[in-house]
């Protein structure tokens, strides 16, 4: 079986509860407040320009052009997208992080930076596998009449992001059949360490305003 797939079974318990926050659940029926989604969106603002350098990091730890060459791409066309999004929403640009935001940056970062390549190819895959299963979820139970979050729910659960995850998920599978036992289950690790920062981020917009 694919580390991607036993990788993202010890996930999902996580991911279902990503499912039930008040936040992804109110933001489908567009009930969610505007202010906790702004407050949403100025983090996310700031986590994306984090993330966005930590995929230039992680493009210079190839040796292989072709992935060094696949992460300049995530760090600037969907990086872009999602930053054209925001602005449309008039985010506010002197948002503050929050203890969770720089809690999620701060873990990420290490593991980005300090752990071996496959731990770091783990630890960043959640970003695209959560978003892209949570947004396919939300468009699948949204009510769109009327919503105001239209825009982001037909951008995540659209197929914008789909190819740049399907590769994600291959390259962490080729290093996984090449890793020890003992990493992989490094690997499956930092990949649920990652789901459940994205449930902390998205649980603590809603409980902050």
């Amino acid at each position: 079986m694919k580390w991607s797939v036993t990788a993202w079974e010890a996930a999902a318990p996580v991911f279902e509860r990503i499912k039930a926050l008040p936040f992804i659940r109110e933001l489908a029926a567009g009930t969610l407040p505007y202010r906790k989604f702004l407050y949403y969106l100025g983090q996310d603002s700031i986590y994306l320009k984090e993330y966005g350098q930590l995929m230039s990091v992680m493009a210079s730890r190839f040796d292989e052009p072709d992935n060094s060459r696949l992460f300049m791409k995530f760090a600037g066309d969907n990086l872009d997208s999602e930053k054209a999004l925001h602005e449309s929403y008039s985010a506010c640009d002197g948002a503050e992080a929050s203890p969770t935001t720089l809690f999620c940056m701060s873990h990420l970062r290490h593991q980005v930076t300090e752990e071996p390549l496959e731990v770091a190819l783990a630890s960043v895959l959640p970003c695209f596998t959560v978003y892209e299963k949570a947004g396919k979820f939300i468009y699948e139970n949204a009510v769109t009449e009327g919503n105001p979050y239209r825009a982001w729910i037909e951008m995540y659960g659209g197929d914008t992001f789909d190819d740049s995850t399907e590769r994600l998920l291959e390259l962490c599978d080729e290093y996984a059949v090449r890793a020890s036992s003992g990493m992989r289950d490094r690997m499956t690790l930092a990949f649920r360490e990652g789901v459940e920062s994205e449930w902390k981020f998205w649980n603590s917009a809603y409980l902050a305003v």
